[in-house]
């Protein structure tokens, strides 16, 4: 009888194109593709997190968009321009989507992707409060003050892997898609200014390493989310369509 392929999900950083791999996780799911090991880096970790715990991405898409103020933290609480600004929030946001839950709360075998400041290297969280989890690779250097625990000094995972496809092989995956939210279309606009250029030379790093993160992948998704990259509007990107990839019949 033969087996199917074990398949692992890479979500990738991005900080407000996360918003994205809701959609993908929802398309993913709405083709019958089963999401058998899961990971991810900054905001790639949070989306990850949730799915491995609850898996349903439209669960997570009302936690985030729906809250309540007084009621439930939500994201449009948080002050968002390119990553979430106030850490304070932040936390609470995560306290109240995990509570106590672990790595070992998950219905799916999760990784994520945090760096450390003080040696450079990346680091994989499999164990432990998936809330700190989250928060370490969330944690945008000078936007955040680092997480500092027993020698380490943790910050945003996408700075070492920002699609971390590898892992999940190490895991048992016999079948990579990556999810990579850095899109040449961001490239277009020419008009710079100094804060500009300061963005467009961060955004031209996370690029190219995004993709030497997917080259592995034997699927890579790369919705285009150059128009709300400087946007704030949340709205505008749930009511726009689903991007699906024509590479689902390969699985």
């Amino acid at each position: 009888m033969k087996t199917r392929k074990k398949i692992g999900v890479a979500l990738g950083s991005g900080g407000i194109r996360g918003f994205a791999l809701i959609g993908v996780l929802k398309a993913l799911k709405e083709n019958n593709i089963p999401v058998d090991f899961i990971s991810g880096a900054s905001s790639g970790s949070l989306v990850a997190a949730h799915y491995a715990v609850f898996g349903d991405p439209e669960l997570l898409k009302a936690a985030l968009i729906g809250g309540t103020k007084g009621k439930k933290p939500s994201v449009r609480d948080l002050g968002f321009r390119g990553g979430f600004i106030k850490g304070d929030k932040f936390t609470d946001l995560l306290k109240y989507l995990f509570d106590k839950k672990t790595f070992l709360d998950t219905k799916i075998p999760l990784r994520i992707m945090v760096t450390d400041l003080i040696s450079g290297s990346a680091n994989i969280f499999s164990e432990g409060k998936l809330s700190f989890a989250v928060q370490a690779s969330c944690t945008v250097p000078v936007l955040f003050e680092p997480i500092k625990v027993k020698g380490h000094c943790f910050v945003d995972g996408g700075l070492s892997d920002p699609v971390p496809v590898d892992v999940l092989k190490k895991m048992g995956a016999d079948f990579t898609i990556a999810v990579n939210l850095y899109h040449k279309n961001e490239f277009i606009n020419r008009r710079f200014t100094v804060v500009k250029v300061a963005m467009r030379s961060s955004r031209i790093a996370m690029f190219n390493l995004a993709q030497a993160s997917i080259k592995s992948a034997d699927v890579v998704i790369a919705p285009d989310m150059s128009p709300f990259t400087g946007d704030n509007d949340f709205k505008k990107i749930f009511n726009s369509r689903d991007d699906r990839s024509n590479d689902f019949n390969r699985i």
